[in-house]
This record gives C-alpha cells, structure tokens and sequence, in this order.
C-alpha cells in the first residue's frame, strides 16, 4: 500500500511539473543604478535594466528609469517617476511604452530587522491605450551582526484596474556593499500570473549594481 502511495505523489508531481514546463520561463534581469541627493531629504535615482527571456537567451526588454524621493521622516517617504520601456516579442518586433508612477513608503525598524511597505500606482502604456495598477510589496531584511551582507525577504501583489490581483512576485535577496558608495544586490525571484488565461510563471535571477555619490 506505502509503495502505491508513493508511486501516485510521483505521479502527480511529475504530471504538476510537466503541466508547469510548458509556462514557465527562467530570466535573467540585470540593472545600474545611480543615485544622488538633489536637496535636503530629497535623492534622484536613474537606472537603466536588461531583461533576457527564453532560458535568458533573448533580450526582451529594455528600460531607462528616473525618480525622486523625497524622506518625509524615519518611516514615511514619497517617490514619482517614470520609466521609458521597449519591450520584444517573440517576433523580435519592438514596443516602445511609457510608464508613471507614484509610490509611498512606510518603514520600521525592530533590533536588526527592517519591516517596510512599498504602495505604487502606475499607469503604463502607449500613445494607443493605457494601463493602471496599483501594487504592494512587503519586505523584510536583517542585518547580519558582524557581517556586511545583508538578506532580504518581499513579497508583491499587482491588482488590476478589473480589480483583480493578476501578478505575485516572490523574492530572496542579499545585499553587499563593495565599497562606501557601492553596492551590489543579487535577486532570485518567482512571479506568478493568475486569473488570467495560460497564465505564465517565471523564474528570474537579478543582478543590479548601484552606486552613490
């Protein structure tokens, strides 16, 4: 009987996996970041990212980010920016897109731990039709006693403008700084798309260098 048991959790994790293969992706998503303090509580920040699809062999999009932030106290800041997209399909034809957005962060910290909230509503699209979402991400990260590097645990929902959640994203991260005004952080993510048809799961490594000056 054990072994009937085990032959059909085999079964049915092989049929899961294989159900999942046919929608799943690995990515590989790299950024370079700067950012500077234009006044008093207030930092610009400009990044440029690469995304690679299709087991990270095809460039898939491309995008340059301004925002600024602007320090309210310890744990309330506000941020704008915009993003200029290009995006390929499979057809390698190219979509140009803009973005805007505004964010609100809430941050606490507990001993060595930092809990914070990130609220974003953006709107994306291009001359043609617009999309809106807002989105959420709680994070949770540690710092290590003794130890420059520094993990970190989020999570992210996008709801719709049909008021519906129709993206997850999950996220393991550690940070280390290079030196004073370099750091180095490195992502290994899920995202989930739901209630929507065939919806697409995808496993992302990131790389994202960000400098300070």
């Amino acid at each position: 009987i054990m072994r009937k048991i085990q032959n059909s959790i085999l079964l049915l994790l092989l049929c899961t996996f294989s159900s999942y293969t046919q929608e799943n992706d690995f990515q590989i998503w790299t950024s370079l970041s700067v950012n500077n303090k234009v006044i008093s509580k207030t930092d610009i920040n400009i990044k440029h990212g690469l995304r690679f699809r299709e087991n990270a062999s095809l460039l898939s999009k491309s995008y340059s980010d301004i925002r600024l932030k602007y320090k309210y106290n310890k744990r309330i800041s506000l941020g704008v920016g915009y993003r200029d997209i290009n995006e390929w399909n499979k057809e390698l034809s190219r979509e140009q897109k803009n973005r805007y957005y505004s964010d609100l962060y809430l941050r606490n910290k507990l001993d060595r731990f930092v809990l914070s909230v990130r609220n974003r509503y953006q709107k994306q699209g291009n001359t043609n039709s617009h999309t809106y979402l807002f989105r959420q991400k709680l994070s949770i990260s540690y710092n290590i006693r003794k130890n420059k590097l520094e993990p970190l645990l989020a999570a992210e929902y996008f709801y719709s403008e049909q008021k519906r959640i129709n993206k997850l994203r999950y996220t393991l991260a550690f940070s280390y700084p290079i030196s004073k005004d370099l750091d180095f952080d490195i992502y290994y993510r899920i995202q989930q798309q739901i209630n929507i048809e065939n919806p697409e799961t995808l496993f992302i490594l990131s790389g994202k260098l960000a400098y300070d000056f």
